[in-house]
């Protein structure tokens, strides 16, 4: 932290590019902001997920279970608050639960493991105590939740892949960033009520769209205030597409030609071309 505060508020550095929590980013930012240095990062994120009632089953559990779950859920752009539409909801429900259940948690080298550790003791208990948040507000934790201890790894910080059901948009495990192994599940009536619900956050990384249909695709993306929106998928992405965040995910964008912007200074050069004679001050017509 020392090392870093005082490298953001050095007069040499002209550019600061940041990945981190948003409190930290915030406090970058200002650190820089006292020499007009300029900043892009890439903060947290509480990615929703709209799966609506004509998409493929099983390819959107499976979606949804690799968005949320890969790399033990510790990605800004993971999974976080999985929209169902009503009509879609017990059968995904019940589906999304078999399929989290079955998730081997264990040492990351071995071959059969599906979620390895957090990455430190400090982040295990951050996650456990947001969890924890939930029933004591009215949420039902329908799998997961607890710190497990795994053979071999007794003492590794391993949190238990983890559903939260009956959630209100008001809830801390709907809006902070859980930065583990855990999901909100939610039902949603139509479009706008997803949309509402999707946008109901500070945050603006990442979200993703299932359904079958193109249109739909494409009007809800446009609608999502998020900077990165996956349509049948997640976590996929092609070096040549920006990347970045809206609201407090971050300010700036990464890779494309949006990063070439990023990383260079526009300037204006104008150059006389003609030896027309010029006197500014002596003409007849300075303002004709």
């Amino acid at each position: 932290a020392t090392a870093g505060k005082a490298l953001a508020e050095h007069v040499g550095i002209a550019k600061l590019d940041l990945t981190g929590g948003t409190e930290t980013g915030m406090t970058a930012a200002a650190a820089a902001s006292r020499n007009l240095a300029r900043v892009c990062m890439e903060l947290g994120g509480n990615a929703p997920v709209l799966v609506f009632d004509d998409a493929h089953l099983e390819q959107a559990v499976n979606g949804v279970a690799f968005g949320a779950f890969v790399a033990s859920g510790q990605t800004c752009i993971s999974a976080k608050r999985v929209l169902v539409q009503r009509a879609l909801f017990e059968a995904f429900r019940e589906k999304l639960v078999s399929k989290v259940n079955a998730l081997v948690l264990g040492d990351p080298s071995d071959a059969s493991t599906h979620i390895g550790p957090l990455v430190s003791e400090r982040q295990m208990r951050a996650v456990l105590k947001l969890i924890e948040t939930a029933e004591p507000q009215g949420a039902t934790i329908l799998c997961g939740g607890r710190r497990s201890a795994r053979p071999g790894c007794a003492d590794g910080w391993f949190v238990e892949p983890t559903i939260i059901a009956d959630v209100q948009p008001h809830m801390t495990c709907f809006q902070e960033e859980i930065f583990g192994p855990c999901i909100t599940l939610l039902p949603f009536d139509d479009e706008a009520h997803a949309l509402n619900l999707a946008n109901d956050s500070r945050f603006g990384l990442g979200g993703a769209i299932w359904t079958r249909d193109v249109a739909r695709a494409h009007r809800v993306a446009r609608k999502l205030r998020a900077g990165i929106i996956w349509v049948n998928a997640h976590h996929r992405n092609d070096p040549s597409s920006p990347w970045g965040g809206f609201g407090h995910s971050g300010v700036g964008r990464e890779n494309g030609w949006e990063a070439l912007y990023e990383y260079t200074e526009s300037k204006s050069v104008v150059v006389a071309l003609d030896d027309t004679p010029f006197d500014w001050f002596g003409g007849a017509k300075r303002y004709g």
